[in-house]
């Protein structure tokens, strides 16, 4: 299954080589849940601080992803 991702921050060293921040890009999953997509991209769930699908915000990260989703991803934010 096709899941089109944008990455942003310190999430961006996940993407595909030359992906800019917020960049969108397509991955194939076998695991259609949010936990699937991280795993696949390497990103431990707890740095996933904010995941929205098609502009929703998620929680559940083992809710299931349709063909053709978006989801972004947000890492915890820092500063001050």
């Amino acid at each position: 299954m096709k899941i089109r991702v944008k990455l942003y921050a310190t999430l961006r060293a996940h993407a595909p080589k030359n992906t800019d921040i917020g960049e969108e890009f397509i991955i194939d999953v076998d695991d259609n849940s949010i936990s699937g997509v991280l795993k696949n991209l390497g990103i431990e769930e707890e740095l996933a601080k904010i995941v929205m699908v098609n502009g929703t915000r998620v929680v559940n990260y083992g809710a299931s992803l349709e063909e053709n989703d978006l989801v972004v991803v947000f890492p915890p934010v820092g500063g001050g």
